[in-house]
């Protein structure tokens, strides 16, 4: 998820919505202060990685929104529905990780303000990977 997070944040978003369900609290976690780890690394004089975690909570504007039974992707979305109204929006899944000099979400952007409509970002798999 920090990796999605991070492609966001370099491709302009600033609001993020993180869709939870039960037993996901440490994804809340991870991009919230940790006020005691920081501690402990400046005192021992770890700035860098103190500088990591720190970039973790100062990533973006993060909202969660609570699924409150595992009902798929659709309704996930669905249960953001409130906070994203009428506004364009990207749905960002981690299952695959694209390396690009321009991140791929920018470059949908792009797209869709070029064109004004949907855009799925997909790849070609051989056959044999393809599953339901």
């Amino acid at each position: 998820i920090q990796y999605i997070v991070e492609e966001a944040v370099a491709s302009g978003i600033e609001d993020i919505i993180i869709v939870t369900g039960k037993g996901k609290r440490a994804i809340e976690d991870h991009f919230d202060s940790v006020f005691e780890l920081e501690y402990k690394l400046r005192e021992s004089d770890k700035l860098t990685l103190l500088n990591e975690v720190q970039k973790s909570s100062e990533l973006a504007d993060i909202h969660y929104i609570r699924q409150k039974e595992p009902r798929g992707l659709g309704h996930a979305i669905w249960c953001a529905r409130k906070f994203i109204g009428d506004e364009p929006f990207a749905v960002l899944l981690g299952d695959d990780i694209v390396e690009a000099d321009t991140p791929c979400l920018k470059q949908m952007i792009d797209i869709y303000e070029k064109h004004e409509a949907s855009i799925v970002g997909v790849q070609p798999v051989p056959w044999e990977e393809v599953s339901r």
